[in-house]
């Protein structure tokens, strides 16, 4: 993939300015070129944003012949896949309501229009419920009823897929009309032990709902300024795990440029985020990158939290966040991938040095997981020798992708600090002072304080 072309396609996509400005630029590329980045654009998640704005724009003359031929079939069959995707959700909201459980749905459908003018358009692979603690046990018992089963689960996430699915193995699957999908069921969106961050998440009740259609199907949505800082949430979420779908930005942006003249709206939001520091940098961030990328436009009470943005946090933005997004969408395959340079982000939002320390060795090469996954191939009958190879191969592709990608972030270290003194003389930023790969694995024999302390010790640094 040529990250010129990417560029200019989110360029194009952008919500300000005139997009026949970067038709050309978009024209100008060759027909190899287009062939790597339809994969890119199918991973971002963009693929039919570009084609429907091509078609908006009268300039689907300037794709090659196969390229416009490939999008035009892969959008007949995403249209397939919700259509029957539609279907289950109509069924599954039917039955909830019938055992009386108290849920609201998230994300996928319930993102059209206020996010996605077009569920069509949008790569949705799952769906997902808010319900609460009470309805847990109901909701899984019309899942298991419905011939679900629970496949793994967290503290705060449950999901479940039909009996007969098969996960797919490859990315080009997931487009596919029949792939499998899941249901997820979730108590909370933030997971503090995760990050090694205490986020006091925003109550989203599933009594505080309102009714939504979507062509015929009816169902429990939340408020917008709830659906809003949900959407916020889950993006940070993902870009501190060091991997967003371009797409999540991109509705992003779609909502703010929907709802740019909306003042009771943004008020509304400012009193649902209140004062708590980090849920409004979380917002300032995450809207930040959405108009950096496509030019969203903020409005003022946010365009002031923005420039409240602690000054590491800014460096990283403006330094990284093109480089880590436009890299960092092949990662299965990609060596000296960018994804793990999203931990000096990370680092800054850790008070203590040994929080620090632990989220370092825990994500440049997670051993545990690698351990866990070894294991389980070990218990494959030596009749499946050819399940038993795939997922060994996985298992060293990932591992090769971990150990490449953890030393681009050593050789980053150096420029990371050189940025932050050129700019901040003086600043201290929050990074290991020690870059030796032998210092990050080996036990931390003092285990990093607890999320609910490390927030505490931040406010007071603060």
């Amino acid at each position: 993939m040529r990250r010129m072309l990417a560029e200019a396609i989110v360029d194009f996509l952008s919500f300000s300015g005139n997009a026949s400005d970067h038709l050309n630029e978009i024209g100008g590329f060759h027909h190899r070129d287009w062939e790597h980045t339809l994969n890119w654009l199918r991973d971002a998640g963009l693929s039919f944003y570009l084609l429907q704005k091509l078609k908006d724009t009268n300039a689907t003359d300037i794709l090659p012949k196969s390229a416009l031929s490939r999008l035009e079939d892969n959008l007949k069959v995403n249209r397939r896949r919700v259509a029957r995707l539609s279907r289950q959700f109509n069924s599954l909201n039917q039955k909830f309501d019938a055992a009386g459980v108290k849920y609201v749905v998230v994300k996928g459908f319930s993102l059209v229009p206020q996010f996605c003018p077009d569920a069509s358009l949008r790569h949705q692979i799952d769906l997902d419920y808010l319900v609460n603690r009470q309805s847990l046990s109901v909701a899984q018992h019309v899942l298991e009823a419905e011939g679900y089963f629970l496949k793994k689960h967290s503290t705060n996430e449950f999901v479940f897929l039909p009996q007969s699915a098969q996960v797919p193995v490859l990315a080009d699957e997931q487009s596919e009309e029949h792939a499998a999908y899941a249901v997820e069921l979730h108590l909370a969106f933030w997971d503090s032990d995760l990050h090694i961050m205490f986020l006091a998440e925003p109550e989203f009740s599933v009594e505080n709902i309102v009714n939504r259609r979507w062509q015929g199907v009816g169902f429990r949505a939340l408020p917008e300024e709830d659906a809003f800082l949900l959407q916020v949430i889950h993006a940070f979420h993902h870009l501190l795990t060091g991997w967003v779908r371009m797409s999540w930005l991109y509705e992003i942006g779609y909502f703010l440029n929907q709802q740019a003249t909306d003042t009771l709206l943004w008020g509304r939001i400012e009193r649902r985020v209140g004062s708590d520091p980090l849920l409004r940098e979380m917002l300032a961030v995450v809207t930040e990158l959405s108009a950096q990328f496509f030019e969203a436009p903020l409005p003022s009470t946010f365009g002031k939290w923005v420039e409240d943005i602690r000054p590491t946090v800014r460096i990283w933005i403006r330094n990284y966040a093109r480089t880590w997004a436009f890299e960092n969408q092949n990662a299965e395959v990609s060596l000296f991938s960018t994804d793990k340079l999203v931990l000096f982000l990370h680092q800054q939002y850790l008070s203590e040095a040994s929080a620090r320390r632990h989220l370092i060795r825990k994500r440049l090469v997670p051993l545990e997981q690698f351990f866990r996954r070894a294991r389980s191939i070990t218990t494959l009958s030596s009749t499946n020798s050819g399940e038993r190879t795939r997922q060994l191969h996985r298992v060293l592709v990932r591992l090769l992708f971990h150990v490449t990608g953890s030393l681009r972030f050593f050789w980053e270290i150096p420029r990371w600090r050189r940025l932050n003194k050129a700019t901040h003389p003086g600043l201290q930023t929050s990074v290991i002072q020690q870059p030796q790969i032998s210092s990050v694995f080996r036990r931390v024999h003092h285990p990093p304080l607890s999320c609910k302390q490390d927030r505490a010790a931040s406010e007071k640094a603060r």
